[in-house]
């Protein structure tokens, strides 16, 4: 009896646990597995059990989903990453996001999205290293990728860019990552390498890659997934298609998506190493000068001319033969040498040079043509090679140097003067013998190469002072290869020479018109190889010339080339305009999109731009944008969709602001990428510490006009604290509180202090780990942007009445209805304006003092049922522009905000969010208001009116408030900034008689006779000189939530305020222009 009590005792205390145990588990595998695609028709139910299995037993947050898309336009690629992590545990879990991305790109932003609190980085000059003690941090005071070789390292050079963080109990961190990089034209082919090895199964992973050329597209292939030894082979691209991949296509557009469900990511692997997902293609070729396209005042010119004679080439193979070479390296050397030496053309000359801690000579003193006997000697010798001792480079390099000087200084290279001369260098390693120096390394071979013949280098493996051949490479005219550990070096090497071993010119000089364009990048250069292309960039100073004037020269094996043109600049403009539209592109929410500037489920992402760059600009900027698209969607290539989702641009004023920047100009984008490579090449190449601090200087300004993170760039972001209980740790307490759990009854509450000058957003910073690529800092207050999640807790109250009050009544809300209080006076007036849908209302504007300025831009409804209106107008959009001390703008419709200070931020509406960026602080309580808040003196209030079932007469609009007028000056004016430093007062007027109708009732009086009735005084408003006619009417403020007496002025306001309704009606959103004072003579 005893047990079996005990027993029942038991499954009592247990059954709690045992079902919220269950309800747990239950929970988790909703979150994990209700994104998983297993298709019954590609996934038999083992796999499927298999793969359940497997993620029930991750001990690390699961990746719900990766989406990487790039959108390539005109040959620069924008990508876009976006990770998603959920901790299905109770306690806090470390999620690791690290990606693979092309050494050559730059990283233009990162954030992250933790338990809620957005975390934005920053990029900053990099600080010069200070000399570390014991406590000195281990990592490396730079965001900057790190390259990471292995087993599973992708073919040519990639970086690896990671950032560790620890995720509470139960919740999702999202990274999102964008990169920008210049595909290089080789072999007749451009080639984008997405990296996809997320190292676990995914629930939902997709790789899309958009093209977008001006010139038709001539070939387009999708190569099988690549991986570790696997080369780029010449498998049948289309037969080995990678599986789920779908392609669309059309002359100039491309789209290919790689979509595999977690059961086909399964059968490939189940350690998430799928490999690199590779698109390849080329273009349409312009003969003459090439194509040269013109967009917002940037020009960038492609040439590669074609069909041209083979230059002859003087070529010496400088091969590392020591022992580290021993094995696979050797054998596939050789191999890849016996392929190029039946490539050599028959004008040719060669020799080779093989070195350890020795230095051999093939023919010495001399470079031999090309004939059967001299190929097969070289085999021989070649064949003959073993690999042993150390390695001695300088020596291996001044003797390659001086066979091809002699050859040069001979008379048989005088009769030939036009060939291409080159020295191939390839080691696997560092110097170990003789000049162990790598600045006397360097040294020594600029002075022997003397600008007379260009050095190309070859790194094979990892332990390869890849730095000493980049400067080797880059001070003589030539570039440097990196062959990873385990890649397929034999196809690698022999890939590499066939892109520099048909030199088809030399001594290219591209010249353009003097007093049309500035910083140019590189124009000279000294060899151009077939399959290969010239990418020059420039900015045009005079935009209003019609034609710009080019000259190519150049020669090649017999004679010398001159090409001229002038180029219509106008047409060309036009001509990337519309085929930027027909892709969807010339729109700030397709660029936006494109960049990763754009938001996804309340995430935040920052893009940094040119200071200045958006200087009277002007917009009409589309209030229904979709502000939840995530970081890198691909635009619509209907150009009617896109052109009827979008706003007009003023003609006048420009383009948007969003428009300008995402096409920021992919030209001019394009023209900073190449001009921060041109700088850090000029800084390689300087001889005097005055030259490389200029360089660096230079170079350091366009990567933080451009927030790319580069060698002379840091990027820091802030890193989020978990307490002991695996909660975040608590942020510094926002200036309002966030919306309810339900969010039906916070809609359009208020803040409870519109005043406060305080930083928002979290500052805790974290402590280094070895674990992240990224060095993360406590930044100085005011010094960086922070975004932080507004989060709820006991303290975050809904706000009182009480709280509501302290905000000031004057407003434009509703239809509109304007309210403005006059505290001196102690009166408060109201009035209507009746405007056009599609004008722009100037509500305050106080440009030549604060700089600040405040428009609306009215959207029309028709009435509701039994309405006397045929036409009611409301906010559609209000723009804040702040022009000192520096330009910057918040946009604000009911869905998204678009903070565009220090950094570019785009911010979703129903989310609670609080932001502050440099003088700009935004904060945001979901789907209810916006607080906007400048240098802590002026303050705004913005309240979102959205409709979850909205019938036939209601719109999503906006009502504005005034919080905090003390910054604003006594010159403020604009619709309701007139009034902030008015004092009026009422007066009586003379009472007057009208027949036949009764005072009281308006009506005739009965028998219809007339009669006269004295009126009893009418009231007035005396404001600025003028006698304003008024009548007492009662308005709800606040969303209804509060009821105001006030003097209502009628016919439009006509004399309360200065002028009449047109003078308040300006050309575009952006507009600033200072209030006509002149005209006004409505005085009584």
């Amino acid at each position: 009896m005893e047990t079996l009590v005990l027993l029942s005792t038991l499954i009592l205390c247990c059954c709690p646990f045992g079902f919220a145990q269950e309800d747990e588990l239950k929970f988790e595998d909703d979150i994990i597995f209700s994104d998983l695609n297993l298709d019954l028709n590609v996934a038999p139910r083992r796999v499927r059990r298999q793969v359940k299995t497997m993620l029930t037993k991750e001990t690390k947050p699961h990746m719900t989903e990766l989406s990487v898309k790039t959108t390539i336009i005109s040959r620069y690629a924008f990508t876009a990453v976006y990770c998603k992590m959920f901790n299905r545990h109770s306690s806090a879990a470390e999620g690791t996001f690290h990606f693979q991305i092309p050494a050559a790109a730059y990283v233009s932003n990162f954030t992250m999205m933790v338990g809620g609190r957005v975390f934005p980085s920053q990029i900053k000059p990099r600080e010069k290293k200070a000399k570390q003690g014991k406590n000195a941090e281990k990592e490396p005071p730079t965001a900057k990728p790190k390259n990471t070789a292995s087993n599973n390292q992708s073919e040519g050079d990639m970086e690896t860019f990671k950032m560790a963080v620890k995720i509470p109990g139960r919740n999702f961190a999202v990274f999102m990552l964008t990169y920008e990089e210049l595909l290089q034209r080789r072999l007749g082919y451009y080639e984008h390498v997405t990296s996809v090895r997320p190292l676990q199964l995914v629930s939902r992973l997709t790789v899309e890659v958009t093209i977008v050329e001006h010139s038709p597209v001539t070939h387009l292939e999708v190569l099988p997934l690549r991986n570790g030894k696997t080369s780029s082979g010449n498998a049948d691209a289309k037969a080995a298609l990678p599986i789920s991949t779908v392609v669309q296509r059309n002359n100039s557009f491309c789209r290919v998506k790689f979509n595999p469900s977690i059961v086909q990511q399964a059968r490939l692997t189940t350690t998430g190493i799928l490999g690199d997902f590779v698109v390849r293609y080329d273009v349409e070729r312009e003969m003459g000068i090439g194509d040269i396209q013109v967009l917002d005042g940037y020009f960038v010119h492609y040439f590669a001319p074609r069909d041209l004679p083979v230059v002859p080439k003087n070529v010496v193979f400088v091969i590392d033969t020591s022992a580290s070479m021993l094995g696979t390296k050797m054998r596939q050397t050789k191999e890849a040498l016996f392929t190029i030496l039946r490539d050599l053309g028959p004008n040719d000359r060669f020799n080779f040079v093989s070195f350890s801690n020795r230095v051999r000579v093939w023919q010495p003193g001399k470079l031999v043509p090309v004939t059967p006997l001299n190929v097969r000697d070289a085999k021989k010798f070649i064949y003959m090679i073993t690999p042993t001792g150390g390695t001695d480079i300088n020596s291996a390099f001044q003797s390659g140097s001086s066979l091809l000087n002699g050859f040069l200084s001979s008379p048989e290279a005088a009769s030939n003067h036009n060939s291409v001369s080159l020295i191939i260098f390839l080691t696997d390693g560092r110097p170990t013998s003789g000049e162990l120096q790598t600045a006397s390394i360097l040294a020594n071979a600029q002075r022997a190469v003397d600008e007379r013949f260009c050095v190309f280098t070859i790194g094979m493996g990892d332990d390869v002072d890849y730095r000493l051949l980049d400067r080797m490479a880059l001070e003589n005219c030539g570039m440097m290869r990196r062959i990873p550990e385990e890649a397929d070096a034999r196809s690698l090497l022999k890939g590499f020479y066939d892109e520099i071993g048909t030199p088809l010119l030399s001594d290219i000089h591209v010249e353009y018109s003097e007093d049309q364009v500035e910083y140019v990048t590189q124009h000279l250069f000294t060899n151009y190889f077939n399959g290969s292309e010239i990418v020059i960039a420039g900015k045009l100073t005079n935009r209003s010339a019609d034609t710009l004037h080019v000259q190519v020269t150049a020669s090649n094996s017999d004679r010398s080339i001159v090409m001229e043109k002038d180029v219509p600049l106008r047409q060309r403009e036009l001509e990337t305009e519309r085929r930027m539209k027909a892709a969807g592109l010339l729109t700030g929410a397709g660029l936006d999109a494109v960049r990763g500037i754009a938001t996804s489920t309340g995430t935040v992402t920052t893009t940094s731009r040119p200071s200045g760059a958006d200087s009277n600009r002007g917009t009409q900027t589309d209030a229904n944008a979709n502000a939840n698209a995530k970081p890198g969607a691909n635009a619509k290539p209907d150009a009617k969709a896109d052109a009827n989702a979008n706003g007009k641009s003023d003609g006048k004023a420009g383009t948007s602001a969003s428009e300008s920047e995402g096409s920021a100009g992919y030209i001019e984008r394009l023209w900073g990428f190449m001009s921060v490579k041109d700088g850090l090449r000029s800084r390689m190449r300087s001889h005097t510490s005055r030259e490389r601090d200029e360089h660096t200087r230079q170079a350091t300004g366009l990567s933080l006009a451009y927030n790319f993170l580069t060698p002379l760039t840091d990027m820091t972001v802030e890193k989020p604290q978990v307490l002991a209980d695996g909660t975040l740790a608590t942020e510094a307490t926002p200036t309002q509180p966030p919306a309810t759990a339900n969010g039906a009854g916070a809609a359009n509450e208020l803040p409870e202090e519109v005043e406060e000058e305080e930083e928002v957003g979290g500052a805790s910073a974290s402590s280094s780990s070895s674990s992240q690529s990224l060095t993360r800092k406590k930044e100085q207050p005011g010094k960086s942007s922070k975004v932080s999640k507004a989060t709820g807790s006991a303290a975050a109250k809904r706000p009182s009445k009480k709280s509501v009050t302290k905000i000031s009544k004057t407003s434009a809300d509703g239809d509109p209805h304007f309210v403005v209080e006059f505290p001196l006076s102690k009166l408060t007036v109201c009035f209507n304006i009746n405007g056009e849908p599609g004008h722009v209302l100037r509500l305050v504007t106080d440009h030549a003092q604060s700089g600040v300025t405040v428009n609306g831009k009215l959207i029309g409804a028709p009435p509701p049922p039994g309405s006397h209106k045929q036409l009611r107008t409301y906010f559609s959009t209000i723009t804040i522009v702040a022009d000192k001390p520096r330009r910057s703008y918040i946009e604000v419709t009911p869905k998204k905000v678009i903070l565009d200070g220090r950094d570019r931020m785009v911010l979703p509406c129903d989310k609670s969010v609080s932001v502050k960026s440099g003088d700009l602080a935004v904060v945001i309580v979901a789907s209810a208001n916006v607080t906007v808040t400048i240098r802590g003196t002026i303050g705004f209030v913005i309240l979102l009116h959205r409709y979850k079932n909205p019938a036939p007469y209601q719109r999503d609009h906006l009502g504005f408030y005034i919080g905090n007028s003390k910054g604003l000056s006594k010159d403020t004016h604009g619709l309701l900034g007139q009034f902030l430093n008015e004092e009026v007062g009422l007066v009586e007027l003379s009472a007057n008689a009208t027949k036949g109708t009764n005072v009281a009732t308006g009506q005739p009086t009965a028998g219809g006779a007339t009669q006269s009735t004295p009126l009893p005084p009418r009231t007035a408003l005396k404001v600025k000189g003028r006698t304003v006619p008024v009548v007492k009417k009662s308005r709800r403020i606040y969303s209804g939530r509060q009821t105001v007496d006030c003097w209502f002025a009628r016919n439009n306001a006509a004399k309360l305020i200065d002028g009449d309704y047109g003078n308040y009606v300006v050309s575009h959103m952006f507009d600033t222009g200072s209030w006509p004072h002149a005209f006004i003579s409505n005085t009584d």
